[in-house]
């Protein structure tokens, strides 16, 4: 180890080990997160970031300070900041974020962060300042998950409880729950259709209300909620779909196709029909095409990431060719379409 020695003049020199001088600002901080691979959750679950800090002496009187932050976009976002016992949650995060484990085990900075939403996928800073020294670690967290509003082939509200089940398995989804539901509002969501959910309830996500559209709420933004209703009531429902085994492609046809035209089409490149749960999915994970093209439950859809007002106007999201005026009814299966297909991972 280094030795330290006191020179010191009083009226002749003295010669000493003097290394406790320095002791107290020797830290050898460490900060380590144990799982370098991305974390990857389930939208409106609760995730937990794992992160330890290490000390091998503490500074006299000097508390570590603990952050927390996001980098998301190219911007980072403080999530939270400790010192002892005192932990100060940023407003973004509030009843959110905590660190649960800290205040019984100071070493232990893992961070719970629940009701995860799309936009908290990013990269996570864990960082200590102990004294003059600091130390960080970071670790990917990356959100899955997509709800979506289905709507019967023939007209809106026709689904009973039963047959809204059976309309989110048939297109490869589950119904969303009022969690997935409320996850997904709070990342801008917005639906007027009131649509069954996994509990049984009937609610809508709005982010501007306005006529037809305030529900229990009045003026203000929210998920209005119906509460508990008869299975044999009837409406729309919001679906959820966080994986599959394959990939959605799109491949350009010389000239459009019918809907059993887009079958074959599909089969004969070894895949099949795409379904819309499938498009809901890859278009969250970033495929943008302004091609209204076929889905396996007769529908035509399109995917938008990057709005533009000659690909169904300034939002993003997955487009619907209705046949109707009033946004009812899918195309008539001889109508000529682009074409949407699934091959899966067995086949890639």
């Amino acid at each position: 180890e280094k030795q330290y020695v006191c020179i010191i003049f009083i009226g002749y020199i003295i010669l000493a080990d003097c290394s406790y001088f320095f002791a107290e600002s020797i830290t050898h901080l460490q900060v380590k997160v144990p799982d370098s691979d991305v974390i990857v959750s389930s939208l409106g679950s609760l995730v937990t970031l794992p992160c330890f800090m290490s000390l091998s002496m503490v500074s006299a009187g000097i508390e570590p300070r603990v952050k927390w932050s996001v980098v998301s976009g190219g911007i980072e976002q403080q999530i939270l900041v400790a010192r002892g016992q005192r932990v100060k949650v940023h407003e973004m995060f509030k009843d959110r974020a905590a660190l649960l484990s800290y205040t019984s085990s100071p070493d232990d900075l893992t961070l719970w962060l629940s009701d995860v939403r799309s936009s908290d996928s990013g990269h996570y800073r864990c960082e200590v300042q102990q004294g003059l020294e600091d130390a960080s670690d970071i670790v990917q967290l990356k959100v899955k998950g997509v709800v979506f509003h289905y709507r019967d082939a023939m007209g809106r509200y026709a689904f009973s409880f039963p047959q809204a089940q059976t309309a989110c398995e048939a297109i490869g989804a589950e119904m969303a729950t009022p969690d997935h539901l409320l996850a997904a509002y709070h990342d801008g969501y917005e639906q007027c259709d009131a649509g069954w959910l996994a509990d049984q309830s009937v609610r809508y996500p709005i982010q501007k209300p306005r006529e037809g559209c305030y529900g229990d709420m009045d003026g203000r933004p929210g998920v209005r909620n119906y509460g508990t209703m008869d299975p044999n009531s009837l409406y729309d429902v919001y679906c959820y779909i966080d994986h599959m085994d394959g990939e959605v492609f799109f491949q350009p046809v010389l000239q459009q196709l019918s809907f059993l035209e887009a079958q074959s089409h599909c089969s004969d490149l070894g895949a099949e029909l795409a379904s819309t749960a499938q498009l809901y999915l890859a278009w969250s994970e970033g495929m943008d095409r302004c091609s209204p093209g076929w889905l396996s439950d007769g529908s035509v859809r399109y995917p938008i990431v990057t709005p533009r007002e000659r690909c169904g106007g300034s939002q993003p999201g997955v487009k619907t060719v209705y046949r109707f005026s009033n946004q009812t009814g899918f195309p008539e299966p001889s109508s000529l379409h682009d074409v949407y297909c699934f091959r899966g991972a067995y086949l890639l």
